[in-house]
């Protein structure tokens, strides 16, 4: 007789369970308070945001297998969203494979591949340049190649600066092609500006010096007023122009 009458009272109990773990199931959003981690000369703001579940949970464990701080990982999120993701858009950036992207150069002969480098240097680059920071100059430029090499994960990019020369080591490792278009790229996008540009190119990266134009009595340095446009020649490895 008691364990007839254990049966409904562990039935009950066994759905009360269930019940609660479809209450524990529901979706909630996460109410997060947001202060930005200062950023050079950045100003900080404290914003209440609201988070999905999914994507708190999401950023907890990228900021412990990273071992980052949640604030830290958001802010980049953000800034990501805002410098890049806003933007690139509208001058047409995917998201491709780099094995897709190798193949594609491999396709290509030395000269098709520089002529490439050509046009992006003296277009597409000098546009998103004005695009972004309204001005055309070498610090520009290399802030724009930054942040393509760093958001949108086409190269990694490296640089130095010894008064008015500026060493720049962009890493791609996606053979000899790719290397060719960098290479003319430096070369479209630097010398209107009146820069020195010197490259040299291996399998898996291009090494540029850039000696930067005189700077005026203002201390800034020459900018040019339009987008520029030439055809620029034909050479070699480890070529000086």
């Amino acid at each position: 007789m008691q364990a007839e009458r254990d049966v409904p009272l562990k039935c009950l109990q066994r759905r009360n369970g269930l019940l609660k773990s479809k209450m524990t199931l529901a979706p909630t959003r996460t109410m997060l308070e947001l202060k930005p981690t200062p950023v050079s000369s950045s100003r900080s703001v404290t914003r209440t945001l609201r988070l999905d579940e999914d994507v708190e949970a999401g950023i907890v464990e990228m900021a412990e297998r990273e071992q980052f701080s949640f604030n830290l990982l958001a802010n980049r999120a953000l800034r990501k969203l805002v410098e890049w993701e806003d933007k690139a858009g509208k001058f047409g950036f995917i998201q491709v494979p780099t094995s897709l992207v190798e193949k594609v150069f491999n396709i290509l002969t030395d000269e098709e591949a520089r002529e490439l480098g050509r046009e992006a240097g003296a277009n597409t680059i000098p546009e998103m340049v004005l695009f972004w920071f309204k001005k055309f100059n070498p610090e520009t430029a290399l802030k724009a190649l930054e942040m393509i090499g760093g958001y949108g994960n086409a190269f990694r990019l490296q640089y130095t600066i010894d008064g008015e020369t500026d060493t720049v080591v962009l890493k791609h490792d996606r053979g000899p092609r790719v290397s060719a278009f960098y290479g003319e790229m430096f070369l479209s996008l630097f010398k209107p500006m009146g820069a020195k540009v010197e490259t040299h190119e291996t399998d898996g990266q291009i090494v540029a010096t850039i000696t930067r134009p005189p700077t005026s009595l203002g201390g800034e340095h020459r900018e040019t007023s339009l987008i520029p446009n030439f055809p620029g020649a034909k050479n070699g490895r480890g070529y000086k122009r």
